[in-house]
């Protein structure tokens, strides 16, 4: 074993002696590309060094407590380490030559490696001719804290700053965000980028010159060009690497790191989608929108959240209900309580203090507008699970303010229109539970909002804005309909929650206009399948953008279901009932709510439990070119009364894109002449070849229904 223990030893030295030579001329090196192929397998050697490092370190620190342990190959391994440990030295630090990297964070990283690299050396070499228990231990010591040492650096490099503690602290800092507060992009999208794209382009190491800690940083984009371009298909450069395949070497995020999921993917594109906003709320949203979905599920609501009080007295509560304030349960069997004051004239300090019996039960007290003064503020401190307080508009300075300090449950706080000032703002960072605030029209000059703001930190101020010379434009009308799919006539559902709005309508998939258009009114009935589009209209406001939605109808409803050819693992939805179970999909194709199709033609059978007067069929399908789906081929209907003896009753072809555009739902709809029939058979057949102009290019294409629908 001495000759392996030499030639082992030699080589660690050769190893090291490259390293202090490159060392000594580091500032003058150019690393061709060839070489960096070495240096960047850093990463790959790094593993089983850092291995026999901690074995023969622990194994020379624990013999000093176990003085019989031996291990006959004791120098053999720990040359060998320290052969490896040289040779992970050298590789890192022509990788630590590139560009990309945070030179302080680096120094330390690349330092601290080498000193384990000569440590090993050097007891590697004194080992040969000293086996002193108390040398060897101390030499164990020194490896493992430089090991510690270079390997939290690394990991900080690699993963982002503080990657072994953030679990423990993103746990202890995250703050419960009410679904009220809760923002699009700081809510939903930044903590994805915070966990998936800043490891690699933050302040410290900027990969591709771009840094993604800000939104400045993220509006300026990197050194392949601005991240997002809202005018073209896909929204631009971020998306566009998102969706690459993961083999590619501009796959973002890279092979090897943690990947988005198809959840987080879509929450980034959805809010592309909607304009890339900074400051959109998420139930600034329509009410379907999968979004303000997902939102719903993820965020506290005062209605849903979980409370360990029991209930009010139901006698108490009635008694407390008055021509002016209003008293009641936020959902049903939930002992959380509202309370509402109305008309200030009627107001009296009185009534604050008559809700002492229930301020247990207290979480949401408004008290917009009323007459309240720093006095009764006093009464209001003692609701201790108070959540939600709206103090806008009243008569409360500072030191009202001050007095509310101890409500630890505190998540939402309106102060707007009122004498607030910025000294008692910035005490509002003391309050730990404390997500949003609401200060529009307070006395704090917008010249100090922003270092208002960070004094802060985590909880968010709203400042709102003077619109007073501004036309503003309307928000888009809510559908209120949950149902898309009707068997018979059903009723439209429109609203706008801004009064004198008037909300326009069209049935045929036309645009709006405020004069041809029928005005919505409440009992309007739609009878036909088709495009509803709606619009709102005000005077001295911009129209709305408009608001759609497909109502599809069914008079004939499949009793079964079978696919004769497989739809692809991936996307099998429920199996052949899923294209008639009248649940409508949206633009997601990862719901589960899709059949998709790639190697084969859908090919389904239908059938009735007795012959049906079948006029048309219509397939309910999704295009979303970026992701490889297009429309069909060939969309066929087979008709007939045995399963074996079909004929075609209508074909269609329908129109290939010829560029991209964002992703839509489409309803092919085949019409003929009037057939009794007991089974259908939809064939369709996906693109065979993607065509030139497709980033995809002669790959296949995917084929994505949901529904039919028959009449």
């Amino acid at each position: 074993m001495k000759s392996i223990d030499n030639k082992l030893l030699n080589i660690a030295i050769g190893c090291n002696a490259l390293l202090a030579f490159l060392l000594l001329f580091e500032q003058r090196l150019h690393i061709p590309s060839w070489l960096q192929v070495g240096g960047r397998m850093h990463p790959l050697l790094l593993h089983l060094p850092i291995t026999l490092v901690l074995i023969v370190a622990l194994f020379a620190v624990a013999k000093a407590f176990f003085k019989k342990w031996q291990w006959s190959q004791f120098n053999t391994w720990l040359s060998a380490a320290a052969c490896l440990a040289a040779l992970t030295a050298l590789s890192g630090l022509l990788l630590s030559l590139e560009e990309g990297y945070d030179a302080d964070q680096m120094l330390w990283h690349k330092w601290s490696g080498i000193a384990v690299a000569w440590c090993m050396l050097l007891w590697a070499f004194i080992a040969e001719s000293n086996s002193n228990t108390a040398t060897s231990s101390a030499f164990g010591l020194l490896s493992l804290v430089g090991i510690a040492i270079a390997g939290h650096q690394g990991a900080n490099i690699t993963h982002g700053e503080d990657f072994l503690l953030a679990p423990i602290q993103l746990q202890q800092d995250k703050p419960v965000v009410l679904l009220e507060d809760a923002l699009v992009f700081q809510d939903m999208v930044q903590p994805i980028l915070e966990a998936k794209c800043i490891s690699c382009h933050n302040e410290d190491k900027a990969k591709g010159e771009l840094l993604m800690t800000s939104e400045a940083a993220l509006r300026k984009g990197g050194k392949s060009g601005a991240l997002w371009n809202l005018q073209v298909t896909g929204y631009g450069l971020m998306m566009d690497r998102i969706h690459l395949p993961l083999q590619d070497k501009k796959h973002m995020p890279p092979a090897g790191k943690p990947q988005l999921t198809a959840e987080e993917s879509f929450i980034i594109e959805q809010w592309l989608a909607k304009g890339a906003s900074f400051q959109q709320p998420v139930l600034a949203l329509a009410e379907n929108d999968t979004l303000r979905k997902m939102a719903t599920q993820r965020f506290s609501q005062l209605s849903n959240a979980s409370y360990d009080f029991e209930a009010a007295d139901a006698n108490d509560i009635r008694q407390l209900n008055t021509a002016n304030r209003s008293v009641y349960a936020l959902a049903l069997n939930s002992p959380a309580l509202a309370v509402e004051f109305y008309g200030r004239s009627l107001f009296q300090p009185a009534q604050l203090q008559e809700l002492e019996k229930v301020n247990t039960q207290i979480v949401s007290l408004n008290l917009n507008k009323m007459p309240v003064s720093d006095e009764d503020l006093r009464i209001v401190a003692d609701f201790p699970n108070l959540r939600k307080l709206n103090l806008s508009f009243t008569d409360i300075t500072d030191k009202g303010l001050q007095q509310l300090s101890k409500l630890s449950q505190l998540q939402q706080l309106s102060v707007s229109g009122t004498n607030i000032t910025e000294a008692a703002l910035r005490q509002l960072s003391k309050w730990p539970g404390l997500v949003t605030v609401y200060a529009w029209q307070t006395k704090v000059p917008a010249t100090t909002q922003a270092a208002v703001q960070q004094a802060l930190g985590k909880t968010r101020i709203q400042w709102g804005f003077n619109g007073d010379t501004i036309q503003m434009k309307l928000n888009a009308p809510i559908i209120d309909n949950e149902a898309q799919v009707m068997t018979g006539p059903i009723e439209l559902r429109l609203k706008h929650f801004l009064p004198g709005v008037s909300i326009r309508y069209t049935l045929d998939g036309s645009e709006p206009d405020s004069i041809r258009s029928p005005e919505y009114t409440a009992g309007t009935m739609i009878h036909e399948q088709g495009l509803m589009k709606a619009k709102a209209f005000k005077a001295g406001w911009i129209s709305s953008d408009v608001s759609s939605l497909f109502f599809y109808k069914n008079k004939y409803r499949p009793d079964t279901a079978i696919a004769l050819l497989p739809p692809d693992v991936s996307y099998k939805g429920n199996g052949a009932g899923t294209i008639i179970d009248n649940v409508k999909a949206d633009k997601n194709f990862r719901s589960g709510k899709w059949l998709g199709y790639k190697e084969n033609a859908m090919q389904t059978l239908l059938s009735f439990s007795k012959p049906q007067p079948v006029s048309s069929v219509t397939v309910s399908s999704m295009i979303d070119i970026t992701s490889y789906i297009m429309p069909a081929m060939r969309i066929e209907v087979w008709g007939g009364n045995h399963p074996q003896q079909l004929k075609l009753l209508q074909s269609l072809v329908p129109p290939q894109p010829s560029k991209e555009i964002p992703s839509y739902l489409e309803a092919f709809e085949l019409k003929f002449d009037t057939q009794t029939i007991q089974y259908l058979k939809l064939v369709a057949v996906p693109v065979s070849k993607l065509p030139t102009w497709h980033r995809g290019k002669g790959d296949k294409g995917w084929f994505f229904i949901d529904e039919c629908f028959i009449n």
